[in-house]
C-alpha cells in the first residue's frame, strides 16, 4: 500500500488534489492510503513522530510551517520519500534542488499536470523496487537497482557505473551498448562520454550536473544546454 500526504492550507484545493490523486491510482487498481492535511504544523508533528509517507503532495506558501520546512525535514526524516509541489510559486524551483523535489506542479495547470507527475511517481516507484541492470564479468554476476546509478562515464573499453553509495562498477561495454541494454525512460546521454540518470539529479550549477551528498560530475559547454531543457523537462512531468 502506497501512504501518500496531501498539505494544503486552502481545503477546495487539498479535496481536488485528492480526487486527483485517488482517481489515478483506484484506476490503476494500486491500493493507497491518503492523509490530507490543512495546517502544515500536524503534518510537521506526524513527520517528527515518525509517520512514513511515500509521497506528499504539497503547497509552498502556506501560514506558519511552509512548503520548503516541510521539505526539509522529509528530507531528513524520510529520505526515500518524494515531494510533490503544488504551487502558484514556480520560482522556488531553482533555489530548493537540494531538496530533491520530484516535480513542480502550477495550479492553474494542476488538472492537466499532476496525473502525468503521478504517472511519473509511479514509474519510478516500481523502478526502484522491482528493475535491475545485470552485470555479468566472467565467474561475478550482480542485480544493480536502475535507481542507485547515478552516472556512466565512458573508460576506454570501459563503461563505469557510478553508484549513490559511491561504488563504481566497470562493465567491457561501450556507452550505446549500456544505454540499449538499460531502460531508457530516465537515461539522458548528457555528453559522448556520460550517460545521466535523470532520476538520481537534483540540479545543476557552473560546476556540472549535481547529486545528493555533494556528488557531481562534468560535462561539456555543448551538453550543458541540451541537458538542462531535458532535466526541466523531466522535472516538469514533460517526458
Amino acid at each position: 500500500m502506497l501512504r501518500i500526504a496531501i498539505c494544503d492550507d486552502e481545503q477546495e484545493m487539498t479535496t481536488q488534489v485528492k480526487k486527483l490523486t485517488a482517481l489515478y491510482f483506484r484506476t490503476h487498481c494500486i491500493e493507497t492510503d491518503i492523509v490530507c492535511y490543512q495546517l502544515s504544523e500536524n503534518l510537521l508533528y506526524d513527520l517528527e513522530d515518525g509517520i512514513f509517507f511515500d509521497l506528499l503532495l504539497l503547497d509552498i506558501e502556506m501560514p506558519g510551517v511552509n512548503g520548503m520546512d516541510l521539505a526539509e525535514t522529509i528530507q531528513n526524516k524520510i529520505p526515500g520519500a518524494k515531494i510533490i509541489f503544488i504551487t502558484s510559486h514556480l520560482e522556488y524551483a531553482i533555489t530548493a534542488y537540494e531538496f530533491s523535489v520530484f516535480r513542480y506542479i502550477p495550479k492553474s495547470m494542476m488538472e492537466e499536470k499532476l496525473p502525468l507527475a503521478i504517472e511519473d511517481y509511479f514509474k519510478l516507484y516500481s523502478l526502484e523496487r522491482n528493475d535491475y541492470y545485470t552485470v555479468k564479468v566472467k565467474n561475478y554476476v550482480r542485480q544493480i537497482p536502475y535507481r542507485d546509478i547515478l552516472y556512466i562515464l565512458k573508460d576506454g573499453k570501459y563503461a563505469v557505473l557510478y553508484l549513490a553509495n559511491d561504488e563504481t562498477i566497470a562493465v567491457r561495454r561501450s556507452l550505446n551498448q549500456i544505454y540499449d541494454e538499460m531502460k531508457k525512460e530516465y537515461l539522458y546521454f548528457a555528453d559522448r562520454g556520460c550517460i545521466i540518470n535523470l532520476a538520481n539529479v537534483v540540479g545543476m550549477d557552473d560546476t556540472g550536473i549535481l547529486f545528493q551528498n555533494n556528488r557531481s560530475v562534468c560535462i561539456s559547454k555543448a551538453g550543458s544546454s541540451g541537458f538542462k531543457n531535458a532535466m526541466l523537462e523531466f522535472w516538469e512531468g514533460l517526458l
